[in-house]
């Protein structure tokens, strides 16, 4: 994607096939569990933000990462930990079922914090 994109929206309107899915899956995951957080664009990719960004995702070629969980307590983090890339970053193969109880949790347990 090469310009900013202008909403969630436009964003996942730029994908196809299992990024697209991944992404489409994830986001109303996201949005059926926290129904009060704000949607937007952050740093080029969706955010989910309630006073201040819970987290963010993206799609790439081969994966769909999930960044911003840094500071989440190790038990609600230890269903993930096989997917930490960096700091800050976890990745999941586009070729795999994106595990999104366990990233809603997540989620939901970093929004606790932000509320």
């Amino acid at each position: 994607m090469a310009d900013k994109p202008s909403s969630v929206e436009v964003y996942i309107a730029g994908f196809t096939g299992p990024q697209h899915a991944s992404l489409v899956a994830l986001r109303n995951a996201l949005r059926a569990a926290i129904p009060d957080a704000h949607e937007k664009i952050s740093y080029g990719m969706p955010a989910m933000s309630i006073r201040k960004n819970i987290l963010y995702y993206a799609a790439w070629e081969k994966h769909v990462a999930v960044y911003g969980w840094l500071g989440a307590d190790a038990a609600v983090l230890a269903p993930l930990k096989s997917h930490v890339s960096s700091k800050g970053t976890l990745k999941f193969p586009i070729d795999a079922e994106l595990p999104i109880a366990d990233i809603v949790n997540l989620a939901l347990h970093i929004a606790e914090r932000c509320r």
